[in-house]
């Protein structure tokens, strides 16, 4: 069989992934992988690994000092989420003991 059109990769990729409606997903895959960089190496290995579920991101802090303070910052780690992403992803975050 012979192709007429020759595609790249990567827009069969980006095509595939939209028509099966995982950018969302992946936008909330890529939200976790900047947790470690914004907040740093030293706060993410004291917390549990993020998730995030319809724009809500839940990491678990086992400490109350340190998830007071995380709250208390809460806001402009989103805001520093979502700038990098260049969209909203993330539209709360909750720090659970």
């Amino acid at each position: 069989m012979r192709r007429n059109e020759a595609q790249s990769i990567g827009d069969v990729l980006r095509l595939t992934i939209q028509e099966c409606n995982m950018t969302a997903r992946l936008d909330e895959q890529r939200a976790i992988s900047l947790w470690r960089p914004i907040v740093g190496d030293h706060i993410a290995s004291s917390c549990g690994r993020p998730t995030v579920k319809l724009g809500v991101m839940s990491i678990p802090v086992p400490g109350a000092a340190l998830r007071h303070e995380l709250t208390m910052n809460r806001s402009s780690i989103i805001k520093i989420i979502n700038n990098k992403l260049g969209k909203t992803v993330i539209s709360e975050i909750r720090f659970t003991g």
